[in-house]
């Protein structure tokens, strides 16, 4: 929620090289969006642009990267409550995340915060029937990582964020629903 934060400047990192790899991206900063607690039952309608632009957002997409910072050895209450209006997507023809990839950043001060945050948010991805991207971007330290101003000064770290973003693009291809339908069709000629 900071001005300055390291996970949105990872994930900005990342977003760029899927870009770059052909993707058509939209951020959504939970700053921005000021999404209220989600609670069990009330109707979407209820909420305001900010969750129904989240909600619309992952129903349309074929992929995503979340980006979270990781306080007291896991994801931040933020991003989870972000996660939890993907209930309104459980009735959808394509329920929850259904055949979409998700690529998973965690930025932390400490050492093991972040890693404890990517495997929560890989539970999280897991629960939503989606396809957690195998490459995930834990960054421990993010102040030996990023300066002042938010630029990476880790070279390495910087490879692993655009690593993840042109891979988030490569499987959501194949997992894409007309990837299958074609696949598919390969294998009836086959047989």
């Amino acid at each position: 929620m900071r001005e300055d934060s390291t996970s949105l400047r990872a994930l900005e990192k990342a977003l760029r090289a899927a870009e770059k790899a052909g993707a058509t991206t939209e951020l959504l900063d939970l700053r921005e969006l000021a999404l209220p607690v989600y609670e069990p039952g009330r109707p979407l309608e209820e909420y305001g642009e900010g969750v129904e632009r989240l909600v619309e957002s992952m129903r349309d997409t074929d992929a995503m990267i979340w980006s979270t910072a990781a306080y007291h050895g896991t994801l931040a209450g933020v991003t989870k409550n972000a996660l939890d209006f993907a209930q309104f997507l459980a009735r959808d023809e394509r329920p929850y995340l259904e055949d979409r990839v998700v690529g998973l950043i965690a930025t932390a001060g400490g050492s093991m915060a972040a890693v404890n945050a990517v495997n929560a948010m890989t539970n999280v991805v897991h629960a939503l029937r989606g396809v957690a991207a195998p490459l995930s971007v834990p960054v421990p330290q993010s102040w030996r990582v990023f300066d002042k101003e938010g630029n990476l000064r880790d070279d390495g770290m910087a490879g692993r964020l655009e690593s993840l973003g042109r891979l988030v693009v490569r499987m959501a291809e194949k997992l894409s629903p007309d990837a299958g339908r074609h696949a598919g069709r390969d294998l009836e000629n086959i047989a």
